[in-house]
This record gives structure tokens, sequence and C-alpha cells, in this order.
């Protein structure tokens, strides 16, 4: 009944609206379906955080910010640098598949990407596709994709921001252009002292560090295309807890190192388009605790290196149909890991091809991928999805389909851990959605269902297998508009994330979360107020109480070059728990990951 209420609500909006007015520009999108489109073309759900919004934010981490988006719950394990699983739909980390400028991004080992080591001063834009995407890229991509694209600044700008706990930020960024060649620049250095992360473990404050630099450099010429050159490399360290060490084990800490580079032409003719990309990307890891028995301090090193080659295509029929398609490759290699794994790389072939209709009025697309892996042979996958323009403002959309997250190396290989015999876990995604933009406002409804079958998990006797299954259903709300001068985006999601097999609620998915913030802007000064609800959801050894947090942000701009930030999280300084770690056989007393009090950050800039 919610659903239905929810979606006829909206359609009723959408059809009352008037024919006269005039739409706002279109953003446009190319994490989709690998080309640009608008948003109003693209038959999922979408969202898109342009750099504008960071910088208005003044938000410190990627974790943070994302967690701002419908559908997307974040669960911290302390402060800045501590792993932050991110779940979109209520999903897992690893279901969401990461991608630094289409490059795919993060741990073979462990299956995901540390986005909390992500440095925000890196990024241009971040594009969330939502519903599996594996007919476009693959495995991994269950509950959809995120795609950070990479700073491509104009102007020459200084920031630095000072905050609670010791934190600094310095940051650089800047192009230089000549001709038709543009070479765009970041830079940044992070570091906190940050706080005690963990009840019940050793009591120390768990300092977190960040440099990275980044550059990407774009030749245009009218016969020879563009071609691209883009870099990134961040190394630090995040000190962290550990239920696992001994009490007062302070030791505990993970340094990386991370690095990517890609190489990309394309050229647009008359009717078609073609794009290459070749890309090189190192994950390290160094992770140094406290081995709980002997009490020796021991390093575990998980290095993966990947890759890849793309090559992508479009050819346009007619101003109402075209296909685009394409053949990716790319290896994973473990081999310098500290731990020997069975099997240290593997290779992943591939093909897609996607054929799209657009008449004004229906919309529709079928995309096929097949997937030949070393390990695990052949994977086809599809999106099939149709909308319908209901008026010049509003589009009815519904899809379904399919994906698959092939084992990580731990799975398969870990010493007395892994089971080889570990099969690809695999997804069927159907969407119901409407999208209105109108004037100054716009809404989207969408109403989904993931199921996921041979989710990897414990059998009876602890070992790893197929054995599970979940099914994630739900229903998101979004609308921004703009009354009385103020800027107001709101999102508000129902979601249930229930094992089909025991029938039990997943841990650490809360059923209804809500996000709305309000800003001015009034001259040179503009504010922001946002406030942030979590229901109530289980862990994984308590149920988590509900929690509602509020952060003020605002910016001064005192002349052409100079400008003043601030911003406070937790304004009310609540008490609150996201995860839990453990309870004590003793006692029963439950040790959760401390969250942050009231923090405070100013920061100053200087534009050249």
């Amino acid at each position: 009944m919610l659903y239905k209420t929810a979606l006829g609500v909206a359609i009723s909006a959408a059809l009352s609206l008037s024919v006269s007015a005039n739409q706002d520009i279109e953003k446009i999108t190319i994490t989709a379906n690998k080309f640009e489109q608008p948003l109003s073309d693209v038959l999922a759900s979408v969202e898109v955080i342009e750099r504008a919004d960071i910088e208005a934010s003044n938000v410190r981490d990627l974790p943070t910010l994302l967690g701002t988006q419908a559908g997307i719950q974040v669960n911290p394990n302390g402060g800045f640098g501590q792993n932050s699983g991110v779940s979109l739909r209520g999903t897992g980390s690893g279901d969401t598949l990461i991608l630094i400028d289409g490059v795919r991004t993060g741990s073979a080992t462990l299956g995901q990407k540390a986005l909390s080591n992500v440095p925000l001063n890196s990024i241009e834009r971040i594009e969330i596709v939502k519903g599996s995407r594996a007919a476009v890229y693959g495995s991994d991509a269950l509950a959809g994709v995120i795609n950070i694209i990479t700073r491509q600044a104009n102007n020459i700008s200084l920031d630095a921001t000072f905050g609670s706990n010791n934190y600094q930020n310095y940051q650089l960024a800047g192009a230089v252009q000549k001709a038709g060649l543009k070479t765009a620049f970041n830079a940044g250095f992070e570091k906190t002292d940050g706080f005690d992360v963990l009840q019940g473990a050793g009591p120390d404050d768990d300092g977190y560090e960040n440099k990275n630099l980044g550059f990407n450099v774009n030749y245009s010429d009218s016969q020879l295309g563009d071609v691209k050159l883009l870099g990134q490399y961040s190394e630090g360290f995040a000190n962290y807890d550990s239920g696992f060490s001994p009490f007062d084990s302070t030791v505990e800490n993970n340094e990386f190192k991370n690095y990517q580079i890609a190489l990309g032409w394309s050229k647009t003719y008359e009717n078609q388009s073609h794009r290459i990309d070749i890309s090189f990307a190192t994950d390290d890891s160094d992770n140094t605790y406290t081995d709980y028995f002997s009490g020796d301090a021991l390093t575990s090193t998980f290095i993966t290196k990947r890759s890849q080659i793309d090559y992508s295509g479009q050819y346009t029929f007619n101003s109402e149909f075209n296909i685009s398609g394409g053949v990716n490759w790319y290896n994973d290699d473990v081999s310098q890991s500290s731990i020997v794994f069975d099997e240290q790389s593997r290779d992943v072939l591939a093909v897609f091809v996607g054929a799209y209709f657009d008449n004004d009025q229906v919309l529709a697309n079928l995309t096929l991928r097949n997937d030949d892996d070393e390990k695990f042979g052949n994977e086809t996958t599809y999106t099939a999805a149709a909308g319908y323009h209901l008026s010049e403002y509003a589009v009815f959309r519904v899809s379904q389909s399919t994906g698959f997250k092939a084992p990580t190396f731990n799975d398969l290989y870990y010493p007395n851990f892994g089971n080889a015999d570990l099969q690809p876990e695999t997804s069927l995604n159907t969407e119901i959605g409407l999208t209105v933009n109108y004037h100054s406002t716009s809404v989207d409804v969408a109403i989904f269902r993931n199921d996921i079958e041979d989710k990897i998990d414990y059998d009876a006797n602890f070992a790893l297998a197929n054995i599970d299954e979940a099914r994630y259903e739900g229903v998101e709300f979004s609308l921004s508009n703009q009354v009385f001068g103020i800027d107001s985006d709101l999102n508000v999601t129902y979601l249930t994330a229930e094992n089909t097999v025991t029938g039990e609620q997943l841990n650490y998915v809360s059923k209804q979360t809500l996000n709305w913030a309000l800003a001015k802007e009034l001259g040179d000064f503009d504010a922001s107020i946002s406030m942030q609800y979590r229901g109530d959801r289980e862990g994984s050894v308590s149920r988590l109480g509900s929690y509602t947090l509020f952060n003020v942000a605002g910016n001064y701009q005192l002349n052409d070059h100079i400008a003043f930030s601030l911003r406070v999280e937790n304004l009310f300084d609540r008490e609150y728990n996201v995860v839990d770690s453990s309870s004590d056989f003793v006692t029963g007393d439950v040790y959760y990951y401390n969250t942050p009090e009231r923090r405070f950050f100013v920061g100053a800039s200087y534009q050249f």
C-alpha cells in the first residue's frame, strides 16, 4: 500500500503540471550506459553529486557525503580513515561496484574499495546508478555503480581547513590551458589525531593521514580526437582498534598506498563514436596488529594490481535509435601479497551490446553482456527497460536486470579459510519509477526489489558456502525544490532486507532513513542546515537504536579571491551507536564503535 500511494501521488503531480513552463538545464550522466545521456533519458535511478555540492556542504570525507543520498546507509567503524560500510539499498559494501574515472578499483582480496581513503579534494563529480548494472560493467554491480570522476579544476585555488581532534586539511587545485591542451591538477594533505574508535579495546586516539596527488591531461584535435592521460595517487595510514587483539594493544595500524593511471582516446564521427581506455591500478595495504596469543606485532600485506583495457563504441542510425557495445578485459593479480594464495591472478574478458530507442514519447533499451571469467567460465547478464513520457516533464519507467558477484581471492583461497568450490552470487533486480522535472522542482520515486541468491556465508561447520538468499525491497522518494528562496532537498527511503532462508532481518539495515537539507543564499553568504534520521536496526550482537543528527554549514565570499567556510557536525552533541563489535561473556556488556561528538571545522580558500 505504501508503494502504491507514493507512486500514485507522484504520477498525479506529474500529470497536473502546466505545459507552458520552461525546463531547467538538463544534467548529463556518462556512467549508466558508458555514453553521455541526459538524466531524463536514463531508465534507472541516478544521483549526481557535483563539485559545487561538495564545496557548499563543507563535508570532510566521502562516506559522509554519500550518506546524504537516497538509498545509501553508511556504517563507519569510528572516525576519519576507518572502515566504513557503504550500503546501497541495503546490500553489502562489496555489492556496489566502485569506479574511478570509469576504472574498476579496490581490493580483489576483500572485494571492495576503502572509500574512506578517497580524498574529497580529488573529486569533481560522483555519479550513482542504482540497480544492477552488470550488463554494462560485469561483476560486483549487484546493487549499482558509484563512479568517482576526478578533479577538472579551471582556476588555481588554495584551501586550508582546521577542526576538532587537531584536524588539518590543505588543498591545491588548478589548471593550465594552451590551445587544445589542458592540464588540471590536484594535491592534498589531510591529518587528524582522531579519537578512540572502539570500546573494550586499547584506550588510545586513532589518527589518520592522507597525502594525495592527481592530474588530468586532455588534448583535443579535430582530426585526432580527444586524448586523455589521468593519474591519481594517495598514501597514508589509519590507526584503528581491534576486538581480536589484547585489550591493551595500541599497535593496530593500516598503511595504504593506492594509485591508478589511465590513457584514453575518443573520437566522434557523423553517426558513430569510439573510445579506447588502458589503465593500471594498485591497491596496497599493510595491516599491523597484535597476535592475541603470542602478543607479537605482526604485519600482513595485501596488494592488488589491476590491468584493464576497454573499448566502447556507439552507432546512431537516426534520431530515435542507436546501438552501443564494447569489449572489456581486466586482470587482477595478488601475487605480491604476504599471504600465499593457491591462485594468484584472474583474467576476465567480456563483450556487451545495447540497443536504445527514444522517440520523445516511448523509451526502451536492452543490454546484454557475457563475461568469460578464467575461474568461473561464462556469466551472461541483461538489462531490459522501458519508459513513457507522461508529459513534457515526467517519465515513467520500469526495468529488470540481472547481476553477479564473483567470490574474492580471500573467499576462495585464504589459507584454512577459503573454499575453492564457491560459485558467484547472482541477482535479479526489478524497479518501477517516476521522474518529474518542472522549473526548480524535481521529484523521483522508485519502487525496487533485488533478490540475491547463492550468497556466501558460513555453514554449520563454520566453512564458507553458497547457502544464503536475500531479498531487498523498498521505496525511495526524493524531492528538490525552492520555496521563498530556500533550496530544499529531501529524500526518504523505506527498506526491508531479509535473509529469505532464515526469515531474519539483515544486520545494519534501517527500515526508515531520511535526509533533509535546507540552504539559503544571502548575497555573499550562504548557509545550510541538514538533518539525518536513521531508524533502529539489528547489529551483530544487539539491536541498535534510531538516531537523528543535525549539521550546519556556511560560506562567506569576502571578495573575488578570498572565501571562508564553516561546518558543525552533530550540532546537538547527540550520543548514538552505528556499529556494535562484541559483548562481554561475563557481564553481557555490549562494546560499540564510538561515533564523533560535536565537531567544528573552519576553513579559508584563495582563488588566483
